[in-house]
């Protein structure tokens, strides 16, 4: 399954939009996004420290729209609160915040990873999709 979605890096594809100055907005435009069912925008927002994956090509652009895809999919919300945040063990530089999503009456809590782009302003690197798959539960007795 995918554990993380990870960005990738390349050579420039283009011109994108600027990423956000600010984590949270950026959580917050590839919630919008995701919720939209807007791939294009999810692309621009989807990156790492080398830039936004719709501008770099180290990913194949049929397997980029199969992965934003299943991401919009499954980070569908109604509503979504950040609930704290914490330096990456992982990544110097790296922010990992906790988002709270809601859709009906299920809740779960998925973490963002996000990472400063060289170009200015944060990108979403990683997502915890496996915390946003819905737990399949057999039926009570």
């Amino acid at each position: 399954m995918l554990g993380a979605a990870a960005a990738c890096g390349g050579a420039a594809a283009g011109r994108v939009a600027p990423a956000p100055a600010e984590p949270e907005a950026s959580i917050a435009g590839f919630l919008a996004a995701a919720k939209a069912g807007d791939l294009g925008r999810l692309g621009e927002l989807w990156g790492d420290e080398r830039g936004s994956s719709s501008a770099t090509r180290h990913i194949p652009a049929e397997e980029r729209q199969r992965r934003l895809t299943i991401i919009a999919r499954l980070l569908g919300h109604d509503e979504y609160r950040i609930t704290g945040w914490e330096p990456s063990a992982a990544r110097r530089g790296r922010r990992v915040y906790q988002v709270e999503l809601s859709r009906g009456g299920r809740r779960a809590v998925v973490p963002f990873t996000l990472a400063p782009s060289r170009a200015g302003g944060w990108l979403v690197a990683e997502v915890g999709l496996d915390a946003a798959v819905p737990v399949s539960r057999p039926p009570q007795p």
